[in-house]
């Protein structure tokens, strides 16, 4: 990690399930000097990656933060933290993942597979959509008060199989996804607040959708970096 990076002195807020793409994103805002606050629902996954940074010599917080289950609760909380720990974010990843069945159309744990279906939909659309809205709504408060900031999102969704969710189900969020992120960037450009969407994924490792968890990171990197980066 460097303290001299094109991001040094700077604050990353990474939001998601803490492995993955949102773990290899923590760690290349910290080797670029910023300071990462991971935010998420499974707290040993935030931990991990907290810890990784630390190891190789940059800063990292995390916290338990669930917005799908504890919604606006969570993203205030989230975001308080990482104004306390490190100062309001310059950068905000926004992770929206959500992990399928382990044997999608299987009926021996739900009962049949439409039922499955059923459930894997409301999951999908709480996860990419409310969860991601609710998120914005705090992530962008104390940005639009300094007039700065970036945010970028992206979606993916995979089973423990590494099957889809389900392609009609991940069709329809990550367009819904994709017009919201759309709609907030118009509406916050005039407050001085960057929002992108960063290239969906399909699948997990590399070799799948828009490449690997790493070249996802370094994507959402060049999204946050202004002329003067």
């Amino acid at each position: 990690m460097t303290a001299t990076g094109r991001f040094a002195g700077r604050v990353a807020l990474v939001c998601g399930p803490g492995d993955g793409v949102s773990r290899a994103t923590a760690l290349a805002f910290a080797r670029e000097g910023a300071a990462v606050l991971v935010a998420g629902p499974d707290g040993e996954r935030l931990a991990g990656t907290a810890l990784l940074v630390r190891d190789a010599g940059g800063q990292a917080a995390s916290v338990v933060a669930d917005v799908v289950r504890d919604g606006s609760d969570a993203a205030a909380r989230m975001v308080a933290a990482a104004v306390e720990r490190f100062g309001v974010p310059d950068f905000v990843f926004n992770d929206a993942s959500v992990t399928g069945p382990r044997n999608p159309g299987n009926d021996t744990e739900t009962g049949t597979g439409t039922g499955r279906v059923e459930v894997d939909w409301a999951a999908a659309f709480a996860a990419h959509l409310t969860g991601l809205f609710t998120a914005m709504r705090h992530e962008l408060a104390p940005m639009t008060a300094l007039g700065r900031g970036v945010i970028v999102n992206t979606v993916r969704a995979t089973a423990c199989t590494e099957r889809l969710i389900g392609p009609g189900a991940y069709a329809g969020y990550s367009a819904a996804l994709a017009t919201l992120t759309a709609t907030a960037a118009h509406e916050s450009a005039a407050l001085g607040v960057r929002i992108s969407l960063a290239g969906s994924r399909t699948g997990s490792g590399s070799g799948s959708g828009s490449g690997s968890d790493e070249e996802l990171a370094e994507q959402v990197l060049l999204l946050c970096a202004d002329e003067n980066d």
